[in-house]
């Protein structure tokens, strides 16, 4: 993952100096973005066919942006933790009102409780208990490592017209056939992402076991860094490029 940011970084067009502010507890980083040079992307009907190209520019972070894209990764695996893992200590087991056994005459260790972490089924010495493990990450953080992390990918993206006509039998055989025409391994990790949740293609595409489904509004970082090779319907490009291309306000007047 780390290997893609690093050999496909986007190239910019204006980069100001990164300051850093290192502290004992955080380290505070002043962090530039720039909209990156446009990426041409291959696109290709879903008989396979080409259809040219078309570009790709989203906002991405300067020198940090590898840095970045790393907290966000950590961030969305960290929350993901539901931190329900429990255990009793010795004040929480059942038993250990009765002395095991007498004090002297048995040979034994002197003991004054069953529940004792040296019993089984006694109480556990610093065991863990329900932790909420969430971190959280500015809004334009967030967004500036997901566009950052897209934009490194460009080498690895392929633009198609939508596939939800061609699984309306919901079959995963019909869905690799598609994916077939277009040149993709099935032993390769592919991403799919769609403009809306077709429930045609994520029944047809349940079953693949390299294969990740994503939606345009809901993609997945860990999911882009660790594709193989990325497959995206022309509209859901577009959503990504309008949410990630700048700023949207200016995207919304223009």
């Amino acid at each position: 993952m780390q290997a893609r940011l690093s050999s496909r970084a986007p190239a910019f067009t204006a980069v100001r100096p990164v300051r850093c502010i290192v502290s004992r507890s955080t380290a505070v980083v002043v962090r530039s973005s720039a909209v990156s040079a446009p990426a041409m992307l291959p696109v290709k009907s879903v008989e396979g066919e080409d259809k040219g190209t078309q570009q790709m520019a989203l906002k991405v972070a300067g020198e940090s942006g590898k840095g970045l894209v790393h907290r966000y990764l950590v961030m969305v695996q960290q929350n993901a933790r539901q931190g329900n893992a429990s255990t009793k200590t010795r004040m929480e087991v059942r038993g250990g009102g009765k002395k095991p056994y007498a004090q002297k005459g048995t040979g034994n260790a002197r003991r004054g409780s069953s529940v004792s972490p040296l019993f089984v089924g006694g109480g556990i010495t610093f065991g863990p208990k329900p932790k909420d493990y969430s971190i959280k990450m500015n809004k334009k953080e967030r967004r500036l490592a997901m566009a950052t992390a897209f934009q490194s990918a460009a080498a690895d993206l392929m633009v198609v017209e939508s596939l939800a006509e061609e699984v309306m039998d919901k079959k995963t055989k019909s869905l690799l056939t598609v994916l077939s025409k277009l040149g993709l391994n099935s032993e390769k990790k592919t991403l799919l992402i769609l403009k809306s949740p077709h429930e045609q293609i994520m029944m047809a595409g349940g079953n693949i076991e390299k294969l990740k489904i994503n939606v345009a509004d809901k993609i997945s970082i860990f999911d882009v860094l660790n594709a193989d090779k990325i497959v995206i319907e022309r509209d859901a490009l577009a959503h990504v490029q309008e949410f990630f291309g700048g700023d949207r306000k200016e995207a919304a007047t223009a």
